[in-house]
């Protein structure tokens, strides 16, 4: 029987921790690197059986690779500390880790709560992430904000979820646009991005478009509609940022009110 690892960090997670290492009492370690919390988080972690690492934070992805370095077992789980995995998801990673395929990692698909609903469509309609790879062939990739994790070989994809738990509430997620579009910065620079009229004025809205619109958004009732709406204004706040940063000066609006940021 192959084992898993499952590799989480943490920075004051005491209220949903407990539910995320119940739904994970079947691995067989739990790697946590905390970077100083202040509440229960590591007496809640070793409660549960957790090896307990510190790691003065370095960022998302150094936290993460750190944690990976640590793991033992055959397979990583990599998972953040407010998702819970489901029975049914339980089930088919053990299946997945035990057969011979020609995979190395596979994609899992989140289902997102907000302000206490799942929602199912709209931006979030295809949420998947490589979260399962064998240990020692995948690590993330270095960025600031939204990392990912890159493998040798191929990857599958898994049919269960991952339940994620996010904002509960409308102002948690607003601060949350606010704290992460500064890591989206760092990674505009890094990249030489460079912003236009059409990205600054417009991309937000047709984004809104495409994913209230096209990808059904609407049939999320009215917290789709809010959660869509902050999601495109994620986007504007981004840009505007950015535009700022590199001089609004610098930028003819006009000319490339059509064009899109390199």
């Amino acid at each position: 029987m192959k084992k898993i690892s499952a590799c989480i960090i943490t920075k004051n997670e005491e209220k949903i921790l407990p539910y995320c290492l119940y739904s994970l009492k079947w691995v067989d370690e739990i790697i946590i690197v905390d970077s100083g919390s202040s509440d229960k988080t590591t007496q809640i972690a070793r409660k549960y059986g957790a090896k307990v690492f510190f790691k003065k934070w370095d960022g998302y992805v150094n936290q993460k690779n750190f944690a990976i370095s640590k793991a033992k077992g055959d397979w990583i789980l990599s998972i953040d500390a407010d998702e819970i995995v489901s029975d049914d998801l339980k089930n088919e990673i053990l299946n997945v880790i035990n057969k011979k395929d020609k995979f190395n990692g596979y994609f899992i698909k989140s289902k997102n709560n907000y302000y206490g609903s799942f929602l199912n469509y709209g931006a979030l309609r295809k949420d998947y992430h490589l979260r399962l790879f064998k240990n020692k062939i995948g690590k993330y990739e270095e960025t600031y904000v939204h990392e990912v994790v890159k493998i040798k070989g191929q990857a599958g994809y898994l049919k269960n979820y991952l339940f994620h738990f996010t904002a509960d509430n409308i102002a948690e997620h607003i601060e949350t646009v606010n704290i992460y579009t500064e890591y989206e910065i760092l990674n505009l620079k890094k990249n030489g991005y460079t912003p236009t009229g059409y990205s600054v004025l417009f991309k937000w809205i047709i984004i809104f478009i495409k994913n209230y619109f096209f990808k059904f958004g609407f049939l999320d009732g009215i917290k789709g509609l809010i959660f869509n709406v902050i999601s495109s204004y994620y986007v504007l706040i981004k840009e505007v940022k950015y535009a700022q940063y590199y001089g609004f000066h610098k930028i003819n609006f006009i000319k490339t009110l059509f064009k899109r940021a390199k």
